[in-house]
């Protein structure tokens, strides 16, 4: 019985610990009410180890900062920390014609996204490599692979395709970037 109580009894010392320690290093008392500051009504020449600064040598205020710029839609923040997914495995897509395979797409894909958006985009791995394998095969049934696929124009398609089904997914995906891509003919 003692073993089953142990455990318990041990993390409930712990949090009244860790509340009682957080209380006392925030400065306020048992009541919710900040505890005075000895210092804080002294004038500024009397606090210990203060030397009172000249009015000549006295530091201008810092410049007054802009206002924020609101954000485009679908686009990450310029202020905002960027990163990068990078699917761990390749995305292979066959490309069928007259119902036989005639070549196979090799693609590595990663995903750009702002930094706060990093764990959502690893919890939909699943669901964000579905989606685009789904996208990527209508894109082989539709003929985008056959030809010249390589062209800008082509790559550009693709990647507004990929990107518009990835926010199905996660909306604050800003891009889909092809890593690799490469055809294998059968």
């Amino acid at each position: 019985m003692l073993r089953k109580l142990l455990p318990v009894l041990l993390s409930v010392l712990a949090l009244v610990a860790g509340a009682v320690g957080g209380d006392l290093l925030r400065g306020t008392t048992a009541a919710g009410i900040a505890a005075p500051d000895p210092q804080a009504a002294l004038p500024a020449d009397e606090l210990p180890g203060v030397e009172p600064i000249a009015a000549d040598n006295a530091i201008p205020p810092p410049p007054a900062a802009a206002p924020p710029r609101p954000a485009e839609p679908g686009k990450a923040d310029a202020a905002a920390a960027t990163a990068w997914f990078k699917f761990p495995q390749q995305f292979f897509v066959p490309v069928m014609h007259g119902g036989h395979l005639d070549s196979t797409m090799i693609l590595s894909l990663s995903v750009e996204m702002p930094e706060t958006a990093s764990e959502e985009v690893y919890a939909h791995e699943i669901k964000l490599r579905d989606a685009l394998l789904r996208q990527l095969l209508i894109h082989a049934n539709t003929g985008g692979f056959d030809g010249n696929f390589t062209t800008e124009a082509h790559l550009r398609k693709l990647r507004a395709e990929l990107t518009a089904t990835a926010r199905t997914i996660v909306p604050r995906i800003g891009e889909i970037l092809i890593g690799d891509i490469a055809r294998q003919e059968r």
